[in-house]
């Protein structure tokens, strides 16, 4: 008797050790779109290679009622949810502040924003014609939680496409195509170049680019002891050929 439930326990334990990310995937299918579904998406976050993984679930609060209303709360419009893989306990619920009714899962990405050696996440929390502005959480090994500080609120004041480089530990904030309206198609987008210095950004680099009649002038800074300062300017005209 004694031995026949010894084995029963034997054979649900590796059920009650189960993972609760197993078959959750790293980021949402490419279908998905930022309106009209306020479903809850899950994702694992696994912070490193061999590393701790969390469940991540970001999960829309708004409510849609009678003749399309939306009624949201601007202070907390979604939250996510951050779990422990191995046995998914609970650790946090982070509000999401937003003034529209998005799907915020649909957008989640995960990024290392301070490369510290650990992936952080992020969400569009803003949306409109010229891009969308993200807000972002960093992962904080001493607490082994997830929070907000001064590098990612610095991150929430950008708009637009923000491309992350793990290799030259740069973040590169790309502005609007409409940034260079009326340059031809062969000049290049502004963009700045930063670091991250004590959870501060610091610009390292600028392109800058200016439309005069018939001329289109792009400018490049760089930090040059401690100073930015003009390394480079183009000229082309309408046609996209390099004047002096």
């Amino acid at each position: 008797m004694w031995r026949r439930l010894f084995m029963l326990v034997l054979c649900g334990m590796p059920a009650l050790w189960a993972d609760v990310c197993d078959g959750l995937p790293a980021g949402p299918p490419k279908e998905s779109k930022l309106f009209g579904s306020n479903e809850p998406l899950s994702f694992k976050l696994r912070l490193k290679s061999g590393g701790a993984a969390f469940r991540i679930t970001v999960r829309p609060i708004w409510q849609i009622k009678e003749a399309d209303h939306v009624v949201i709360d601007e202070t907390r419009a979604g939250e996510i949810e951050v779990a422990r893989c191995e046995d998914g306990k609970q650790l946090q619920v982070l509000p999401i502040a937003a003034d529209q009714p998005m799907n915020f899962g649909s957008t989640f990405h995960a990024d290392d924003i301070n490369f510290d050696g650990y992936l952080d996440f992020s969400v569009v929390c803003e949306f409109a014609a010229s891009g969308a502005r993200r807000c972002h959480w960093v992962y904080d090994p001493g607490s082994q939680l997830f929070a907000q500080n001064e590098l990612t609120h610095e991150l929430a004041g950008w708009w637009g496409f923000n491309e992350v480089n793990p290799a030259k530990h740069e973040i590169t904030r790309h502005f609007p195509v409409t940034a260079m309206a009326g340059c031809p198609d062969t000049v290049e987008r502004e963009e700045e170049r930063y670091r991250v210095n004590n959870n501060h950004l610091l610009l390292i680099h600028k392109q800058e680019i200016m439309r005069e009649p018939q001329i289109c002038t792009v400018t490049e800074s760089d930090l040059i002891g401690g100073t930015m300062r003009v390394t480079k300017v183009r000229r082309f005209d309408a046609q996209g050929q390099p004047v002096k």
